[in-house]
């Protein structure tokens, strides 16, 4: 259910929700990358409630999602609670007996067939600007453009043929159906989106884009470039192997300054920690990564310097730090995916430690 849906069944209000997702306290099951749409699942309710009734007993958002993701000791919590709180003893029994409640996303993915033969349409090509949603004019900073590159390349979430929008997020796939229209001296693209409403009831999307021009973009002349001719700076604490320890974004690497021993809330794909396995880096600047099942190595594709992994292959530098918690030592990491070089996102983070 939407985000609106989902505030009404929890009687609260979407402000809330949208600071419990920053705080990756309760985060939706699924985000539409072509409409910004926040979805939820009804079995979330009981962790909303969950939520309501620690704050009713004076925890506080960080204490709260200490409780429900991480492993340290709940009772233990609660007692201390105790001393403060004599007059909310009862209510605080209660939850105690109750026991956790953990988020299970029950999001199930739209997948269809994308493998479709490439037809061209030369209007197609180029970059569209996607003006309205259900009939409704996009505003502000919500505007976002689209682009057609030629023989149907794709580039992060989008691909097409004639008559297709082929969409693709890594976890969902489909093709939406699409018509071009004129009206005066504009193009419009009209597109039958099948977002998360489509799945539920059936009900499709429709979004309007405008043709902005005919050129024939290539995914680099698109995609967020970063400077990576940096000089290399020796940094030995950085030297050695790291394997991946969890995926955050970026509110939650800055909620309370990064608790190591809180999981990812379910809402993190979980392709992503299985995706960038390890890191080594070796002295003069060399790196050698395992993405999925890729070893990426030389000095042609990848390098580093203090403080930052250097990307050649797509240009972008993706920044770093190492934090020491309870003698532990995490490499923190930037992650520039695709949501980040071509849709304008906040870039995201892996926590590593030493192998």
């Amino acid at each position: 259910m939407k985000i609106g849906d989902f505030a009404k069944a929890c009687g609260t209000r979407i402000s809330v929700l949208r600071h419990y997702d920053k705080l990756g306290l309760l985060r939706p099951v699924y985000i539409d990358r072509f409409t910004e749409y926040r979805y939820y699942d009804r079995s979330q309710i009981a962790v909303f409630e969950r939520i309501s009734e620690l704050k009713t007993v004076g925890f506080s958002l960080t204490e709260i999602c200490e409780i429900l993701y991480s492993d340290k000791n709940t009772e233990e919590i609660f007692n201390s609670r105790k001393k403060t709180l004599e007059k909310q003893l009862y209510d605080l029994e209660r939850l105690i007996n109750n026991g956790g409640t953990k988020m299970e996303s029950k999001f199930k993915p739209l997948i269809e067939d994308i493998d479709i033969t490439f037809e061209n349409d030369e209007q197609m090509i180029g970059k569209w600007l996607i003006v309205s949603e259900n009939g409704k004019e996009i505003l502000g900073d919500k505007k976002k453009m689209i682009y057609f590159l030629p023989k149907g390349e794709r580039y992060w979430c989008y691909g097409w043929t004639k008559g297709k929008l082929i969409y693709d997020d890594g976890e969902s796939r489909f093709a939406d159906d699409c018509r071009l229209e004129q009206h005066g001296d504009d193009l419009y693209m009209i597109i039958d989106h099948k977002s998360q409403d489509y799945i539920e009831t059936g009900e499709i999307t429709p979004i309007a884009l405008r043709k902005i021009d005919n050129i024939h973009y290539t995914k680099g002349q698109i995609a967020r470039r970063d400077d990576i001719n940096k000089p290399f700076v020796p940094d030995s604490r950085v030297i050695g192997k790291w394997i991946t320890y969890c995926f955050l974004d970026t509110a939650e690497i800055h909620a309370s300054e990064f608790i190591p021993k809180i999981v990812p809330p379910d809402g993190s794909p979980e392709y992503n920690v299985n995706y960038f396995k390890e890191i080594t880096f070796s002295e003069g600047g060399h790196v050698t990564a395992i993405l999925g099942d890729e070893i990426i190595t030389g000095d042609d594709l990848h390098t580093w310097t203090r403080g930052f992994w250097l990307r050649k292959y797509n240009s972008s530098a993706c920044a770093y730090e190492i934090k020491t918690f309870d003698g532990i030592e995490y490499l923190i990491i930037e992650w520039k995916s695709g949501d980040y070089r071509f849709g304008g996102y906040d870039t995201n983070y892996y926590v590593m430690v030493r192998a």
